[in-house]
């Protein structure tokens, strides 16, 4: 059957094609693929995307075109290969299911304990995000040092807002930092300014970059931290701050132990996953969904996936973008859809 190419053209994203090619994105423009046709290798994000028109064009060297274009200039591939690929990816051909199903009732059975039949090993999340390894043990230093939370950050992870366990919070390894000043020169002592930078844990001045997020959540992987999130417990803004270095999964190691055809929650923040987890479901987290790597999909491959993000219109526009993600890696997803007024899973389980 001969494809339409004008609905083809329209029926995948420009920003979600981008984001599957890996393109690095910044709201409405990328890096530009064709760094050879640019002055000086211009590494400016000089690449429009257009979601009117959803076209794209570089205003340093050009380039510019459809979703054909830019699939058939970064694959390197012919325009036939480029409408062949894309039919399939779009599922224009039957052989993909629409990317969002509505899941309007309850979140379904928690997921059980014991596997009867476990999938083939994913590759290491880490691995699939991209991280540059640490310095081994930097992260572990820190939370030592540190200790457990202090009574201010107890409160708040157990109080009205959050709803967290002792249990919750002693599983995912929550730790605080309860003087920013020792903390900052203990490091200092401990590791080069080199060592530091490279984890992501100081500032272009070389402090401390948690100075007000107090509240520590680590990303484990292998029994090992591979990513620290600080939180600040009152409501000033940024109300989180990361190191600055590659972002992984919050809990991918939970995506080991499932099954073929089982269910996962991807949420937007940290907190919404554990607080799924703590009521017998098993959940990961992004961190903004520019973070969401196309091959981080893959990790999800054969699961039953539901998507979890805030419930308001920025999440409503993250939901599509993440799902327009699943589908051009050939997998369909479900959106958990909150009641009005509710803006996030932690939020629907507290209240």
């Amino acid at each position: 059957m001969q494809t339409d190419l004008d609905t083809l053209k329209d029926a995948i994203k420009i920003t979600d094609l981008a984001r599957s090619l890996g393109l690095q994105i910044r709201g409405r423009q990328a890096r530009c693929f064709n760094t050879g046709g640019h002055k000086n290798q211009d590494k400016h994000f000089s690449l429009g995307l257009n979601i009117d028109t959803n076209r794209f064009k570089c205003f340093a060297c050009g380039v510019q075109g459809s979703v054909i274009d830019l699939y058939k200039e970064v694959k390197g591939v012919s325009v036939s290969e480029a409408i062949n690929d894309l039919t399939k990816m779009a599922g224009l051909q039957g052989n993909i299911k629409p990317p969002v199903k509505q899941e309007k009732t309850g979140l379904g059975q928690p997921t059980s304990r014991i596997k009867t039949k476990q999938k083939q090993a994913r590759t290491s999340p880490s691995q699939q995000a991209g991280s540059k390894p640490a310095p081994e043990g930097i992260y572990e230093v820190l939370q030592g040092y540190c200790g457990e939370l202090d009574s201010q950050s107890l409160a708040y992870l157990t109080g009205a807002t959050r709803g967290l366990t002792r249990e919750t919070i002693a599983r995912f390894q929550l730790f605080s930092i309860k003087d920013y000043q020792a903390t900052n020169k203990f490091m200092q002592e401990k590791f080069s300014l080199e060592q530091l930078q490279q984890a992501g844990l100081v500032s272009e001045a070389g402090n401390l970059i948690f100075y007000q997020h107090k509240v520590i959540i680590p990303f484990i992987e292998g029994g090992r931290i591979i990513f620290l999130q600080g939180r600040r417990t009152d409501n000033q803004h940024p109300k989180y701050m990361h190191l600055k270095r590659s972002v992984p999964l919050f809990n991918a190691e939970t995506l080991k132990i499932l099954a073929t055809g089982e269910r996962v929650y991807i949420c937007e923040g940290v907190f919404d996953a554990m607080i799924l987890e703590q009521n017998g479901f098993k959940a990961t987290a992004i961190l903004g969904v520019n973070n969401f790597k196309p091959e981080m999909a893959e990790l999800f491959s054969g699961l039953d996936i539901v998507l979890c993000l805030d419930n308001d219109e920025q999440g409503a526009r993250a939901t599509q973008d993440l799902a327009g993600v699943f589908l051009l890696q050939g997998q369909s997803v479900k959106r958990k859809l909150l009641p009005d007024g509710v803006k996030d899973i932690t939020e629907w389980y507290i209240k």
